[in-house]
C-alpha cells in the first residue's frame, strides 16, 4: 500500500512537473498575448473599391469619396467618434501637359513629342507654363551648387538627374526637367511623380509654394531613355551663328492647379475604459499620386488599418486604440503633420506609440521579407514573442515570408509624432522593391493579399496588448 502510495505521489509530481514545463514553453512567449486576427479576404474587397476610384489626390472628389468610404467601414466596424477632421492647405493638381524637345537641323526645326505618363510625370506642385512655354535646354548634371555655376541657366530650362528646386529657380532657370537615372531600372527607368516641398520654423513640412513662392517653376520627371535623348542633342547641338543661340530647346505647356482646398484625415477609436485620454495611435496614408491609383502606395496600409480596426473594435481596452486614415502624405507627410498639430498636447502627453503602415505588401516575386523598425526596445521584444506565437500558429507563413524586427525611428507618417517624444513603428514590404513605385503601373494586379496579415496580426496583437484587454 505504501508502495502504491509513494508510485502515485512520484506520479503526480512529475504530471505537476510536465505541466510547469508546458505552461513555461508557451508562456515564455506567449506573455498572455491575445493574438488578434485578419481577413485578408474582407480587406480586398476594401482594395477593390478604393483602387477603382483611381488617383486619390488631396482636394479632390476623389480624394473625398475616399475618406468617406473610410469613415463608413470604420463606423460599420464598431469604432466610436469616427469623423473625418478637415484641413486647409495649398494642394496641387495637374489639368493637362505636353513636353516636346526641339532642335534646329538646317534651318528648320524637328519637334519630338513625348507622350504624358508614359514619357514624363509633372512633379508635386509644379508650376504652370501659362500656355507654350519654349525654353533652351542645359545640362546641369546632378544638380549641385558646383553644377550651377559652370553653366549660365538665366532664363533656361535645366535638365538634372536630382530634383534641383529651389536652387535652380535661384539661379534663374525657368523650368526643371528631372532624369531618372536611380529608380524601376526593370521598368527602363520610367518617369516618377518626385515630390516638392518645404519647412516652417518647427522644421515640419508645408506645401513646397508657402515656402518657396518665388522658386515654383514648371517642374517634371523624365524616364531614362528621353533624358538621354535630350541629353544627347544638347552634346551633339550646333550654334547659329548669326543669331547666338543653341539648337537645342525644350517646348512644354504644364496647366497645374495650386488652390487653398480641404484634405481629409479619416479618424476613429477603440476606446479605452480606464485610461481613454492615453492612446495608441495607427496610421496609414489614403492619398495617391496623381497618376496612378496608389495600390501598394498606399492603398495597401490602408486596408490594413480598416481590417486592424474591424479586429481590434470586438475587444474591450484600458488604452485608446485610434486609427487615422491620413491625406496628403506624398505632398510632404501633410496630413500627419497637421493632426500632429492639432493635437498637439494629446500627441505629447498622452500619446504612446504611432504605428505607420506604408507599401506593408510582400510581393513573393520580388521580395520575401517584412521590414519592421520599432523605437522602443521592450516593444521590439514583444514584436519578436508576438512573431514566433504567430509562426508557431501559422506555419505555412513561417514558409513564405520573414519577419525582419529592427530599432528605428518608425515611418514617414510617424515622424510627425515620434518627433514630438512618442515611440514609432513602421511595417514595409515593398519599400525599394516596388518596381512600379510613383508610376502608371501601381495597379491592383501587383498586390498581394495574402501579405497583408503579416504586419495585421504581428501589430495588432501589440496594440491589444500595449492597450490593456479588460
Amino acid at each position: 500500500m505504501k508502495k502504491n502510495l509513494k508510485l502515485l505521489t512520484i506520479l503526480v509530481v512529475l504530471i505537476l512537473l510536465f505541466s510547469f514545463i508546458a505552461l513555461y514553453s508557451v508562456s515564455k512567449y506567449s506573455q498572455g498575448y491575445r493574438m488578434v486576427g485578419f481577413d485578408c479576404d474582407e480587406a480586398y474587397k476594401d482594395m477593390v473599391y478604393l483602387t477603382e476610384l483611381g488617383p486619390r489626390v488631396p482636394g479632390t472628389e476623389e480624394d473625398l469619396k475616399g475618406a468617406e468610404y473610410v469613415k463608413s467601414r470604420f463606423s460599420e466596424a464598431g469604432l466610436s467618434d469616427v469623423n473625418i477632421e478637415e484641413h486647409t492647405l495649398t494642394t496641387f493638381e495637374v489639368n493637362s501637359a505636353s513636353l516636346s524637345l526641339v532642335t534646329f537641323e538646317l534651318g528648320r526645326q524637328i519637334y519630338k513629342t513625348y507622350e504624358h505618363i508614359k514619357d514624363f510625370v509633372l512633379y508635386q506642385y509644379s508650376g504652370s507654363t501659362n500656355g507654350d512655354l519654349t525654353l533652351e535646354i542645359v545640362d546641369v548634371g546632378n544638380g549641385s551648387e558646383e553644377a550651377f555655376a559652370q553653366v549660365d541657366v538665366e532664363g533656361r530650362a535645366v535638365i538634372s538627374t536630382e530634383q534641383a528646386l529651389p536652387r535652380a529657380a535661384e539661379h534663374g532657370a525657368n523650368a526643371v526637367i528631372v532624369r531618372n537615372t536611380r529608380l524601376g531600372e526593370e521598368l527602363g527607368y520610367p518617369p516618377y511623380s518626385g515630390g516638392l516641398y518645404g519647412s516652417d520654423e518647427n522644421g515640419d513640412n508645408i506645401p513646397y509654394p508657402d515656402a518657396h513662392p518665388d522658386a515654383v517653376v514648371p517642374t517634371c520627371s523624365v524616364s531614362r531613355d528621353v533624358g538621354d535623348e535630350m541629353i544627347d542633342a544638347i552634346e551633339n547641338a550646333r550654334v547659329s551663328p548669326l543669331l547666338g543661340i543653341g539648337t537645342v530647346w525644350i517646348r512644354m505647356n504644364f496647366d497645374t492647379s495650386m488652390d487653398k482646398n480641404e484634405i481629409y484625415n479619416v479618424v476613429g477609436d477603440v476606446k479605452g475604459e480606464s485610461h481613454p485620454e492615453e492612446i495608441i495611435y495607427i496610421v496609414a496614408h489614403r492619398d495617391t499620386t496623381y497618376i496612378n491609383c496608389g495600390a501598394v502606395d498606399n492603398t495597401v496600409g490602408t486596408v490594413t488599418i480598416m481590417e486592424m480596426a474591424r479586429q481590434l473594435a470586438q475587444y474591450e481596452v484600458h488604452r485608446t486604440i485610434r486609427f487615422i486614415s491620413v491625406d496628403a502624405e506624398e505632398k510632404g507627410l501633410l496630413g500627419a503633420i497637421e493632426y500632429v498639430k492639432a493635437h498637439e498636447e494629446e500627441v505629447k502627453k498622452h500619446g504612446i506609440i504611432c504605428m505607420n503602415f506604408d507599401m506593408n505588401d510582400v510581393n513573393l516575386k520580388r521580395v520575401d521579407t517584412l521590414e519592421v523598425r520599432i523605437s522602443n526596445w521592450a516593444y521590439n521584444e514583444k514584436l519578436k514573442e508576438i512573431r514566433t506565437m504567430m509562426y508557431d500558429t501559422e506555419p505555412d507563413l513561417k514558409e513564405k515570408y520573414k519577419i525582419n524586427i529592427t530599432e528605428g525611428g518608425g515611418g514617414p507618417d510617424a515622424a510627425p509624432f515620434f518627433k514630438r517624444g512618442i515611440d514609432a513603428s513602421f511595417a514595409m514590404g515593398e519599400w525599394g522593391s516596388s518596381l512600379e513605385y510613383h508610376t502608371q503601373w501601381d495597379t491592383i494586379e501587383h498586390v498581394n493579399k495574402e501579405s497583408w496579415q503579416i504586419s495585421g496580426i504581428l501589430f495588432g496583437t501589440l496594440a491589444l496588448d500595449i492597450a490593456g484587454l479588460l
